[in-house]
């Protein structure tokens, strides 16, 4: 979070406001890994190997995980090749290796791998990229936020502004909203495409400021994806890997 006028908040200052807010009523959406990778949080003294550890999204990991990932591969219609046979060439799809590469848990979580393969959304550049500085601080306001009563999927929710903009408005404005040579006019367009919120006058953050900043854009659809979460009363998958793995919320849950 940043205030236009005074820069970025620090941590004293984001927790004491925060503390002002009841938990059972907020929700507070954060653009950052609020959980680690199975492995991290691993308390084992020794490793029995990922192949047969029994942590649920190691498990997920190696088994839905690792299906998803070969449809994908497989599905790519560009990887058809022609291949020569004696004299004469022969179509045929060539099965590259990986469609069966391995999704380490030590570095992939099982959300990012749901959203990317069963849906086409891909929270940062890459599947496993992450800010270490960026994934430790979410992991201390985690912490101090709960100690305020805000609870994980319950009240805290883990959010992708890349996503939330792929899901609303297409993969091409979701690259574009940062990398286009002119971003304001994309922005703008996604911007104008929210038509059920508006900028207060006692906003800190202005239309102009959302247009012209990163930093302000992504909160802003932060928010907003917090403001959908709770309208349209979106709910995690039961199943126990997203639990302790942690969850992306986008649209389209």
């Amino acid at each position: 979070m940043a205030s236009a006028d005074n820069g970025p908040w620090n941590d004293d200052a984001l927790l004491a406001y925060f503390g002002q807010w009841d938990a059972a009523n907020t929700a507070i959406s954060i653009n950052a890994p609020l959980t680690s990778p199975a492995c991290v949080r691993c308390t084992l003294s020794k490793c029995p190997g990922t192949q047969v550890c029994v942590e649920p999204a190691t498990v997920w990991l190696r088994t839905r995980g690792q299906e998803l990932q070969t449809q994908a591969v497989l599905a790519d219609r560009s990887r058809i090749a022609s291949m020569p046979s004696s004299t004469s060439f022969r179509e045929g799809v060539s099965i590259p290796t990986s469609a069966q590469q391995r999704l380490p848990p030590y570095t992939q979580r099982c959300t990012e791998v749901e959203l990317h393969f069963s849906r086409g959304l891909l929270p940062r550049e890459h599947l496993a990229q992450s800010s270490w500085a960026i994934a430790t601080r979410a992991a201390f306001l985690r912490r101090s936020l709960s100690s305020l009563g805000f609870t994980l999927n319950e009240s805290l929710l883990e959010v992708s502004p890349r996503c939330t903009v792929h899901a609303l408005f297409g993969a091409k404005r979701a690259r574009g909203y940062k990398r286009d040579a002119d971003p304001w006019h994309t922005r703008a367009s996604i911007v104008e495409g929210m038509t059920d919120i508006r900028f207060a006058t006692t906003s800190r953050m202005s239309r102009e400021d959302v247009l012209r900043n990163d930093n302000c854009f992504d909160a802003l659809i932060s928010a907003y994806t917090g403001f959908l979460w709770a309208r349209e009363g979106w709910s995690i998958d039961p199943e126990t890997a997203f639990q302790d793995d942690g969850w992306i919320w986008a649209p389209g849950e």
